[in-house]
């Protein structure tokens, strides 16, 4: 009798202990995102959800709430995956603003300040625009002289 006992103590501890690596691996495998949208979003912000949404399949991954304060906070969040932040106003159900894309990373799983801000031009146009400006003016540099 005793000896089944410890024989069961036992199985269950190495099956307990066998499922650690397990749960260290799916731990490492997501991050978190978290910021605010007071920019964007205006008083009484529990009327505005935050939304993760995957660019590749165009599905909604994750979905909070803003607090009292405007702050958002997401964990658990896959990593290796495009992801824009959007801010979601459910009193008028439109959307007010979308942020991103953001990808977490093994190396970079957590992004602590994600202001919503749409007012501000993204990076990705401010280098359309200035690519856009060096090629007007190489073409206005080597224009031929008319005959």
């Amino acid at each position: 009798m005793v000896l089944k006992r410890i024989m069961i103590v036992s199985l269950a501890w190495l099956m307990a202990a066998g499922s650690l690596p397990a749960l260290a691996q799916q731990a490492a495998e997501a991050g978190t995102i978290a910021g605010r949208a007071t920019a964007e979003a205006r008083r009484p912000y529990t009327n505005y959800v935050v939304q993760l949404r995957d660019i590749d399949t165009g599905q909604i991954v994750l979905t909070t709430s803003l607090d009292d304060r405007g702050r958002y906070e997401f964990a658990d969040v896959p990593l290796d995956r495009q992801l824009l932040i959007e801010l979601y106003d459910t009193s008028r159900r439109e959307m007010v603003c979308t942020e991103g894309p953001q990808r977490l990373t093994r190396d970079t799983n957590r992004k602590l300040d994600m202001d919503i801000d749409c007012g501000a031009a993204p990076a990705a146009a401010w280098l359309v625009a200035a690519a856009a400006g060096a090629v007007a003016a190489v073409g206005v540099a080597t224009q031929s002289p008319s005959r």
